[in-house]
């Protein structure tokens, strides 16, 4: 009893602590909690934190891990990115190095910094707001989704979740600083989506990377759960992790709209576009980076198979928003929840500047329903294995990235495809076992 007292007494007190967090190449979150007198002192974590798979097995690839001595590395606060957390706590993002000050090759967050510091030299500051989908569970195992008695589609309140966790979510989302700009049910009942606001992509990549583990945590303390997982269901359709992009210029103007054309589109966006055409297959990778992703990156699933864009059309991967002026965007629509927001929008941005410096010509736009007509042959791989071999064989897009990033990511997610080659799963169970 004296311990749940305790523990109660500690959840409303304003505990003097803050979390350095920082984000793996999977899109997860490693870090310490520590006195926040001690915010801007270098906190040591070891090297192998960074390259652990979901395997919790280390690699073997220099310089890290186990082929040289599990060396440590220090996380030094972004306190620009310092916000208030769950519990009274705070919360910041971390820059990570080596422990002799090099930046560390693997920092998923430094990888997207840089890519905005390439556009910044051509005069552009990159903007990026995230759609997240994911489905609430009133179990985790096995896995279950939340019944949803009054479900409607773009349903509030009971019609999109009848115990108001979604509600709370919103709430401590909007205390983090994450910046909600709307909530509502999807199509299927229990999936919802939340909107996060438009922002410097760096901070909008952030808010995205925080809001899937404060949705966890929320949910779980009133008593069910949530996945982002890409297609956790499979009489459902999956969740998406939307991006949309625009370019700023120094006067705060949108570089990808343009008053004298007659769709409102400039040549930078165009271009932009086409460069996110070109490397299609390659950007899977990062769009969609776990098996079960191609569960959902499929024809039908509105989930941005073919390599095509549309003017407002829901059915491309592409997607160019009715909304003109300082609203202008390109809506990205391959990605899905389970993806690093650091990483893919890296990827997606540097995509856009391939085709920004070449000027690449863009195709003709896809009308009405890709999947029954595609202006186009190219799509999506339909495996992770064959999505990392686009990756690898795409040198030009593999260009813009740090080298160890490029290995140690592919080396991570390899294993990954080998694991699920081996599983031997319930549905082949099902299957061959009452016959054979």
């Amino acid at each position: 009893m004296a311990r749940d007292a305790a523990a109660r007494d500690t959840e409303t007190m304003d505990v003097e602590t803050i979390d350095i967090v920082f984000p793996d190449l999977l899109g997860l979150l490693h870090g310490k909690t520590v006195p926040t007198q001690r915010r801007e002192h270098p906190t040591h974590y070891a090297i192998t934190v960074m390259v652990q798979g979901l395997d919790l097995g280390f690699l073997e690839l220099e310089p890290y891990s186990t082929s040289v001595g599990f060396p440590d590395m220090e996380a030094s606060i972004d306190v620009g990115s310092t916000r208030p957390w769950l519990q009274g706590r705070q919360r910041a993002l971390a820059w990570t190095h080596f422990a002799d000050g090099r930046p560390l090759p693997l920092d998923s967050r430094r990888q997207l910094a840089t890519i905005c510091q390439r556009w910044a030299a051509l005069g552009y500051q990159p903007k990026a707001g995230y759609e997240m989908e994911f489905f609430l569970l009133s179990s985790r195992e096995p896995l279950t989704k939340l019944p949803v008695p009054e479900h409607r589609v773009y349903g509030i309140g009971a019609g999109a979740d009848p115990t108001g966790t979604i509600e709370a979510i919103t709430a401590a989302a909007q205390l983090a600083d994450l910046r909600v700009e709307g909530v509502n049910s999807e199509f299927t009942p229990s999936q919802v989506e939340v909107s996060l606001e438009y922002q410097d992509a760096l901070t909008a990549a952030d808010c995205a990377l925080l809001f899937r583990e404060l949705a966890r945590q929320v949910a779980q303390q009133h008593g069910i759960d949530v996945t982002f997982m890409a297609r956790p269901f499979a009489d459902a359709v999956g969740n998406g992790m939307h991006v949309n992009l625009s370019l700023a210029t120094p006067d705060g103007s949108n570089a990808f709209y343009a008053q004298d054309d007659a769709e409102g589109l400039s040549e930078v966006a165009r271009w932009f576009v086409a460069g996110l055409l070109h490397h299609h297959e390659a950007l899977a990778a990062f769009a969609a980076p776990t098996v079960n992703s191609y569960k959902r990156l499929t024809p039908g699933m509105l989930s941005g198979y073919w390599a095509n864009w549309g003017w407002d059309n829901r059915l491309a991967t592409i997607r160019i928003p009715g909304q003109r002026g300082p609203s202008t965007r390109v809506e990205h629509r391959m990605g899905d929840g389970s993806a690093s927001p650091h990483l893919l929008t890296a990827a997606l941005l540097a995509a856009g500047l391939h085709g920004v410096q070449e000027r690449m010509a863009l195709a003709d736009p896809q009308i009405g329903d890709a999947d029954s007509a595609p202006n186009t042959d190219r799509h999506a791989p339909t495996s992770l294995p064959d999505a990392l071999a686009a990756l690898q064989a795409d040198q030009e897009l593999c260009a813009f990235f740090e080298p160890d990033l490029i290995a140690v990511y592919t080396e991570l997610k390899s294993r990954e495809c080998e694991r699920w080659a081996q599983a031997v799963t319930d549905w082949e169970q099902r299957e061959y076992s009452r016959v054979y």
